[in-house]
């Protein structure tokens, strides 16, 4: 079929559609009339049967009248001359069988036992007739006639004659259609041979002859007009190549002359940039020795000005001396300048990694710089550094260098006033050391716009500041790549006339103005707020808040940060922050950190809360002040120099906009749980048993992103409140995580099999805490942990971490406290909680109610764990694990007694002394 398809003349297939369409029509024809005939043969071979039944039936009506068997039988005997009829039967109206006949014995069984209704049954190759006959008004019998029905001889005559036909026609049509197909054909073949022609000559005048006026004749138009157009573009075609490679010889010609004058460039730039390089190698190499060189001499001679210093001479002498030995060191400062900028260019300069400390570091600088003030009217300011618990590693010398530019910078550019130098203990691990420097004075500033010139080598502020200060304007760029080198960043915020601070630029100075109607609270935000370098101003209530701002508004200035307590008398914070809202335009209003000492809940529920742009609960510290205003600026966007945007790798929140909600039994435990999730920038919600946390995620749903749900609680303990939330559709897939004081692998089950996703001991570790949450919740922890921006203050005082108190591991407590002063608060709430705990247990058992012992026993448990209280937390565990048929005596006793010992070691750490930081 494939090759016959592929047929390449058109005559050919002309005649094959021919033959085809002729075949089809009298093959369809053909079975038609076969179909037709084969019914009509069947209809008259079933009619045939039917009326010879009738005779039949007519003349054996007075046999079976008259019972006459032997007639019936005679008359179907006479069948006999017709061997195609099998057999032939007839029945009495009673269908019993009363004559019959059968062409061969051995098919007397072919014979129906009984008559059926008149019709007439083809059955194979046979065809069988029954016919009732008819008396006079009714029916006197049935007659039965058997027939073979071979068509087989017919149909092959039939299918022979219609063959010939068929064959005949086909003929017959080939020979019509071979002489017809050539009216179109042969134009066809006329232009395919000119077209052929055009191929193998490339002759585009040859042109096809038009011999009809049909489709066939369009075509040879089309033909023709396709080839003068090819003709005519090929002329073009040939002229435009011609063109084109008369221009390519020439583009070859001034590409080989460009090539050959770029191979001169090229041999000349790589000259230069050798001599170049060599130059700059030998710039270098000149400036070291000569930096080498003149270092000797003046070694020599500085020396020898030191000796003549200390021999008796006169006055005058001795002044001339002292100006010898400070030019002297000035020109030596000048020279290291020269070999460390060499060295920056060179990519040679190196930090070290040695063991110092920081104090003897402001140690030197004191000593060097008390000598650059000179008789000046300013004083000198270094501030005590913070504790960083031990040496650090670092360069001590470079650190010292940047800290001497800077400081001398000051001193040079102030004639009266102050020049301060602070350190701030930004954050602390237990690899990583952060500290802020900041120089600030007091002298002629910097113009904002030469600010950003000011680090850049040979380069200060304008040429009249060399003029009338001196220098080389190396210093400050050193100190830049110092700072770079070290890990660190610097930056300045200055004003012409109001002085210049040099310091990290994510933690410039802020002003800050205190609220608080108690003196005391006033104090410690200064102190906390000064720890961090920002300069406080105090007021003593919202009224003198206002009248504060509204002079520094009178005067084109403001506040950068507003710390205002809630509860005051008169006018309370919240009325100071809404007048202050109203009153004072967007950029004119600081940032509103409401304080509190009360409940939080209370306060956010406050009408005018959205006046507030963070609450802080007392005591502040410095992490929690500076991570608050650094959250709002980063929420307001400020991207100036005043910002707190956290450099990379410094602190933040890992909890940040997490909504929590606690449900414990324990007013200790869930306060403690509340603040360390406040402090990483939860929001947190509480519960005091699983009921009443049911009830609030009923009321609030869609409000919660994680459930803290202790195990053990009255009215519904936390595995029952797990199974009834997961009821609620809402919260079905809530993260709920186990806060126990039991840490056994069957509780562990326990609380997977209620429905609990997670499970923390008590005291759990914040870290790990902090990890479960952020897993559940799909949150990315968005500034590591141990960065956390912190004052000096946040870490517990050397003399507290290893106080030793029977009971206490005050070091644990410390590290999860941080702050002494909350941690001696609730020791002592918990003492007043749990000081008849000893007794209610005895009653407890006294009544043989051992589960409301145990109860008590495990809130007893997880208070003291989170208090670090080891050995009352270890008592109640045994307590509250012992077996119901155990005697409570021995471990009641042991716990009465951890108790005793607890109560004691929590009232001499309570009076050890006033909270760090007084």
């Amino acid at each position: 079929m494939i090759s016959l398809l592929r047929l390449r003349s058109v005559r050919h297939k002309l005649l094959l559609m021919v033959l085809v369409a002729n075949f089809v029509t009298l093959f369809v024809a053909g079975a038609a009339l076969l179909y037709y005939d084969l019914a009509e043969h069947r209809d008259k071979t079933a009619a045939e049967l039917t009326t010879l039944a009738g005779i039949l039936g007519q003349g054996s009506m007075a046999a079976l009248e008259f019972d006459d068997a032997k007639v019936a039988n005679e008359s179907l005997a006479q069948l006999r001359a017709n061997p195609n009829i099998v057999a032939a039967a007839i029945y009495t109206a009673k269908g019993e069988t009363f004559a019959r006949y059968v062409h061969d014995e051995r098919q007397i069984k072919v014979l129906p036992s009984a008559p059926r209704a008149d019709g007439v049954q083809f059955e194979g190759g046979e065809l069988a007739v029954f016919r009732h006959i008819a008396g006079a008004g009714d029916t006197v019998g049935t007659i039965y006639l058997k027939e073979r029905y071979e068509i087989s001889a017919w149909l092959l005559n039939y299918l022979v004659i219609l063959g010939g036909v068929l064959l005949g026609s086909l003929v017959l049509g080939v020979l019509i259609s071979s002489l017809l197909q050539r009216w179109i054909s042969v134009p066809i073949q006329a232009v395919s041979s000119v077209a052929q022609q055009v191929v193998e000559q490339r002759n585009y005048r040859l042109r096809a002859n038009k011999s009809t006026e049909d489709e066939i004749g369009h075509l040879a138009d089309a033909f023709n007009r396709m080839l003068e157009t090819l003709e005519h573009e090929i002329g073009e075609r040939s002229a435009a190549e011609q063109s084109v490679r008369t221009l390519n010889a020439e583009l070859e010609q001034r590409v080989q002359e460009r090539t050959a004058e770029l191979q001169v460039a090229n041999r000349t730039l790589a000259t230069r940039t050798e001599e170049a390089e060599t130059a700059n190698r030998a710039k270098a190499n000149f400036l070291a020795n000569m930096s080498h060189e003149i270092r000797t001499p003046m070694n020599a001679i500085l020396g020898l000005a030191y000796l003549l210093q200390q021999s008796p001479l006169a006055e005058n002498a001795l002044d001339l001396v002292g100006k010898i030995r400070n030019a002297g060191r000035s020109l030596q400062s000048i020279i290291n300048d020269i070999l460390d900028i060499s060295k920056i260019e060179a990519g040679r300069l190196e930090i070290e990694h040695a063991q110092f400390r920081l104090g003897d570091v402001l140690e030197n600088l004191a000593s060097i710089m008390a000598a650059n003030a000179g008789d000046k009217d300013l004083e000198l300011i270094i501030s005590p550094p913070p504790d960083p618990g031990g040496h650090l590693i670092g360069d001590a010398l470079r650190l010292e260098q940047v800290l001497v530019n800077l400081t001398g910078n000051a001193i040079k550019f102030t004639q009266h006033g102050t020049v301060t130098v602070a350190i701030a203990l930004l954050a602390q691990d237990e690899k990583v050391t952060r500290l802020r420097f900041s120089v600030r004075d007091s002298g002629i500033g910097i113009p904002l716009e030469k600010q950003n010139q000011i680090f850049a080598a040979f380069s200060q502020a304008d040429a009249s500041t060399t003029r009338r200060f001196g220098g080389t304007g190396l210093g400050l760029t050193i100190c830049r790549h110092l700072v770079d080198n070290m890990g660190g960043e610097i930056g300045v915020i200055s004003a012409p006339g109001k002085g210049s601070e040099y310091a990290s630029p994510e933690m410039a100075a802020l002003e800050i103005l205190i609220a608080d109607d108690s003196e005391i609270a006033r104090e410690n935000l200064s102190s906390t707020a000064r720890s961090i370098g920002w300069t406080p101003t105090k007021a003593e209530s919202g009224e003198d808040a206002i009248q504060k701002l509204r002079v520094r508004y009178n005067a084109k200035s403001s506040f950068d940060v507003l710390l205002v307590d809630w509860k005051m008398p008169g006018m309370d914070g919240l009325q100071a922050a809404t007048t202050i809202r109203q009153s004072f335009s967007h950029d004119a209003c600081p940032i509103v950190l409401m304080v509190t000492a009360f409940a939080r809940d209370e306060l956010l529920r406050q009408p005018n809360i959205d006046c507030v742009d963070g609450v802080l609960s007392k005591p502040v510290t410095s992490s929690t002040l500076y991570n608050s205003v650094a959250e709002v600026l980063r929420r307001r966007g400020q991207g100036n120099a005043r910002s707190l945007r956290p450099a990379q790798g410094t602190a933040g929140k890992r909890l940040s906009g997490i909504r929590v909600l606690v449900v414990d039994d324990s007013d200790i435990n869930r306060e403690v749980a509340q603040r360390i999730l406040v402090a990483d920038g939860a929001h947190v919600e509480l519960a005091n048993d699983g009921l009443a946390a049911l009830d609030w995620l009923r009321d609030h749903p869609q409000e919660v992103d994680v459930v803290l749900m202790d195990v053990q609680m009255p009215v519904m303990d936390g595995y029952e409140a797990t199974r009834q939330l997961r009821k609620l559709p809402h919260a079905a897939h809530l993260p709920v995580v186990a806060l126990t004081a039991g840490a056994f692998k069957a509780q562990q089950e326990v609380a997977l099999r209620a429905g609990m996703n997670a499970f923390v001991a008590k005291p759990f570790n914040v870290d790990e805490l902090m990890a479960t949450i952020l897993q559940l919740t799909n949150a990315q922890t968005r500034i590591a942990p141990q960065a956390t921006a912190q004052g000096a203050s946040q870490q517990p005082l050397p003399e507290l971490r290893d106080f030793a108190l029977p009971g206490v591991d005050v070091a644990k407590g410390l590290s999860a406290w941080q702050d002494p002063r909350d941690y001696r608060e609730y020791l002592g709430k918990f003492a007043a909680t749990y000081a008849d705990c000893g007794s209610q247990l005895s009653a407890y058992y006294l009544a043989n109610d051992a589960a409301a012992a145990q109860a008590l026993a495990h809130k007893l448990r997880g208070a003291a764990g989170t208090m670090a209280l080891v050995d009352v937390a270890r008592c109640a565990g045994e307590l509250e694990m012992l077996e119901p048929d155990v005697d409570p005596t021995a471990a009641l006793q042991q716990l009465r007694s951890a108790l005793d010992i607890a109560f004691k070691s929590i009232k001499v750490f309570a009076a050890s002394g006033v909270a760090p930081g007084s």
